[in-house]
């Protein structure tokens, strides 16, 4: 992984590739860990987003201002579908597919949760009640600090968002970015008694010494806390935040190699046994078949 710290060695490898690594652990109790780690100098960051339906004109909560942006409606789609659709650009480079963004809609189509810039441009404002809004659902979300996860061909990074103005999102040299919580501020735990669930987190880190992290950290865990999967993180010399995005029965990791690993579980199993859709995704693959 880098230099100094090395993939400990409880970490059994599923797939590893020259720019990206898939791990898996077993921790005990039922919980399987799997780290990803992915060097953005060599491999691409795709932000799979399902069609805008409505455009939610000005209902957005979290970009430059409360009711000052749009908050479209992007359609769910099957994890399946989106699979399919990622591997006809290039079977061979698809490295691995996640749930990412936040959504609290379970229809046809959902508007996302906090705010995400999309090759340049911002493409929702947010939705989310449990948020630094002035009428939160909860009086502990008012003042929190949400986090933006940035990223470019090179680096990324973790960093403060600015619902008042947008930063980073709104800085020009910004092309992609989400916006979540950081790990201890998710409902799950503030509300949910910190409840063994399924999860993903994400961090960054450096590989070389040289100023900018250019790993991107993501552990999955499918029965842990969500205390339990950020030690997993601090374990392999992460020290800077670390942020959820959408887990729970969305959670779903799937590889080019393996296939599927974790997948998304409808809202009533009972009710409907089909996995449900999701509104947006994460894809990592080859930026170009040189680096293979």
């Amino acid at each position: 992984m880098t230099p100094t710290q090395p993939i400990p060695s409880s970490y059994q490898p599923i797939d590893a590739i020259n720019g990206a690594g898939l791990y898996k652990q077993i921790i005990g109790d039922g919980n399987e860990a799997y780290l990803q780690v992915i060097d953005l100098g060599k491999i691409q960051i795709d932000q799979l987003v399902g069609e805008v339906t409505s455009r939610g004109i000005d209902e957005g909560k979290y970009y430059q201002g409360e009711g000052k942006y749009d908050s479209p409606f992007f359609k769910m789609k099957l994890f399946s579908e989106v699979s399919d659709e990622y591997q006809k650009l290039d079977a061979d480079s698809v490295f691995t597919i996640i749930n990412c963004s936040f959504f609290e809609q379970y229809q046809s189509s959902s508007q996302l949760s906090f705010p995400i810039k999309l090759n340049g441009t911002v493409i929702t404002g947010g939705s989310s009640p449990y948020g630094p809004i002035a009428q939160p659902k909860d009086k502990f979300y008012r003042n929190i600090h949400l986090k933006a996860l940035v990223w470019d061909d090179n680096s990324a990074y973790i960093t403060d968002y600015n619902p008042a103005t947008g930063a980073p999102l709104s800085d020009r040299s910004v092309k992609n970015a989400i916006v979540s919580y950081q790990y201890s501020d998710h409902p799950a735990k503030v509300f949910g008694g910190n409840q063994k669930n399924r999860y993903h987190l994400i961090s960054t880190l450096d590989k070389d010494g040289i100023n900018g992290d250019e790993l991107l950290l993501i552990m999955t865990v499918n029965k842990a806390t969500i205390d339990e999967a950020a030690d997993l993180l601090r374990k392999l010399s992460v020290r800077g935040d670390i942020i959820t995005i959408d887990g729970g029965i969305s959670t779903y990791l799937f590889n080019g190699r393996v296939g599927n690993i974790t997948l998304p579980q409808s809202v009533n199993l009972k009710d409907n046994p089909e996995f449900r859709s999701l509104p947006h995704y994460l894809g990592f693959r080859y930026r170009s078949k040189k680096n293979m």
